[in-house]
């Protein structure tokens, strides 16, 4: 399991994320990626942080896996 609220700051992190919730779902690579559609190579390197993959991509992902993104402004920055 992992936290209900969480900080992600590299490809690895999400791609643990991604991970977790796939075995928690007791999906297989190539399940998810059938779901996506991505291919599972694809999929693979996201999970090991490996591949820079689209947004797009991502957002598909915590869809199918039931993860919820959230942008929030840092405190302090003034841009």
């Amino acid at each position: 399991m992992f936290p209900v609220r969480m900080k992600i700051e590299t490809t690895q992190e999400i791609g643990a994320l991604i991970r977790s919730r796939r075995k928690l779902a007791k999906l297989s690579i190539a399940g998810l990626a059938e779901m996506i559609p991505c291919s599972p190579r694809l999929l693979g390197e996201v999970e090991r942080g490996k591949r820079n993959v689209s947004l797009a991509v991502v957002l598909n992902l915590c869809a199918a896996l039931g993860i919820d993104l959230f942008a929030e402004e840092r405190k302090g920055d003034e841009r």
